[in-house]
């Protein structure tokens, strides 16, 4: 009887590669280099350790340092950001421009002026 089984395989210096379904036979042996214990999430290339059984969290998570900006481009965003606010303004002002024209309206409409 056959049984199709999570592994996780690594190369020759025990660095983890994927994971994989595999069908054994009963009674066959996992082939070398895979391994039924999961490795540790997060983690960037875990190793596993053949002798220990266990894999060891491998490469640190490197974080990129923000880019730093010259003036001109700090100037230049600072310039994008006003008028993308400058537009919302307007937008919001004509918009209650449009509010006020309807109220009016429906005021003149009922009678009220």
């Amino acid at each position: 009887m056959s049984e199709l089984i999570k592994v996780f395989k690594y190369d020759d210096n025990g660095i983890f590669e994927r994971d994989d379904l595999i069908v054994l036979e009963k009674g066959e042996k996992i082939p070398d280099g895979y391994t039924l214990i999961e490795p540790p999430v997060p983690a960037i290339n875990p190793i596993f350790n053949t002798k220990k059984q266990k894999w060891s969290p491998g490469e640190e998570a490197s974080i990129p340092e923000p880019q730093h900006l010259t003036e001109l481009e700090k100037l230049t965003q600072d310039y994008a950001d006003l008028m993308l606010y400058v537009a919302e303004v307007e937008q919001k002002t004509e918009q209650t421009q449009q509010d006020n024209a309807n109220l009016l309206l429906s005021l003149a409409e009922a009678g009220v002026l």
